[in-house]
């Protein structure tokens, strides 16, 4: 039993006490795809893999989610999920916490930490 709770412990980990960086997060999902193409271009905000992470992620979020929505807009249950997941995705960001979306989170952690890398290496 404990070993359940601290696996779940370990899920949503709090990396970012930045208020900026949550805020910034935040408005990436908040106004996906388009705030999230500005954060992964902008040079000062490629520093930041916590800003990287959601903005990539809500990217591919907003991408999937308009794709399945088109494709599959005649049932209920697709832009629901969306909703849900997206509201998931914004308030996590801004509590700072690197929560993963099904099937695209470890995706986003590989793009962010490209592009933290290859801002370090110029």
């Amino acid at each position: 039993m404990a070993e359940v709770v601290k696996a779940e412990e370990t899920k949503a980990k709090t990396v970012n006490s930045d208020s900026n960086s949550n805020l910034m997060a935040a408005l990436a999902w908040f106004f996906a795809p388009l705030s999230s193409l500005i954060f992964i271009l902008v040079d000062s905000y490629k520093k930041d893999k916590y800003i990287q992470f959601h903005a990539w992620q809500s990217l591919a979020f907003g991408v999937v989610g308009f794709v399945l929505n088109t494709v599959l807009s005649w049932t209920c249950i697709v832009p629901l999920a969306y909703l849900v997941l997206w509201v998931i995705g914004l308030i996590k960001a801004f509590q700072g916490e690197m929560w993963k979306a099904p099937l695209i989170g470890d995706w986003a952690e590989q793009q962010a930490e490209k592009a933290v890398s290859g801002t370090k290496s110029a």
